[in-house]
């Protein structure tokens, strides 16, 4: 029982950190080093490395976070966060590309923890998705849109 609430305490951290994270990440008052740096913070205290999973494929990446078919929503949850956060940040930062890949990568894994609906105070998954499907559609467009050159 005491390993199960240090592992909760833990998660709630997290979490917290993740929260305060992504209203930096909004509100863009971090030089994009630093978010990136508790960016990868996140993730290797969740044990998992930032730039590997944003190189692996969808599948691979459940297989990390349901090891011998059984999920691990903490662990889902952290991936899926840090992704989502990763591809946030890439949009403000106008990598459309970059940004709709760690965007595509999470949505999945907050499908994963949807039916688990509200998992300890954090954001629930069905508002993730909508959210990062709104996003992706905007990416899309903006991708969509020529470039335009300029005149000269």
């Amino acid at each position: 029982m005491t390993q199960t609430d240090y592992i909760l305490r833990m998660i709630e951290q997290l979490g917290q950190m993740l929260a305060a994270l992504r209203k930096i990440i909004l509100q863009q008052s971090a030089p994009a080093q630093v978010i990136a740096d508790r960016l990868t913070a996140a993730a290797s205290s969740g044990g998992f490395d930032l730039e590997l999973a944003k190189a692996a494929s969808v599948e691979t990446i459940e297989m990390l976070v349901a090891p011998e078919g059984d999920l691990d929503p903490a662990r889902c949850w952290l991936v899926a966060e840090v992704l989502y956060l990763d591809g946030l940040q890439a949009q403000l930062e106008e990598r459309p590309e970059e940004a709709a890949a760690s965007l595509r990568k999470s949505l999945p894994l907050y499908t994963l923890l949807k039916p688990k609906g509200l998992f300890l105070g954090l954001p629930e998954a069905a508002a993730r998705i909508s959210e990062i499907e709104a996003r992706l559609v905007t990416l899309d467009e903006q991708r969509a849109q020529p470039a335009t050159r300029p005149q000269g």
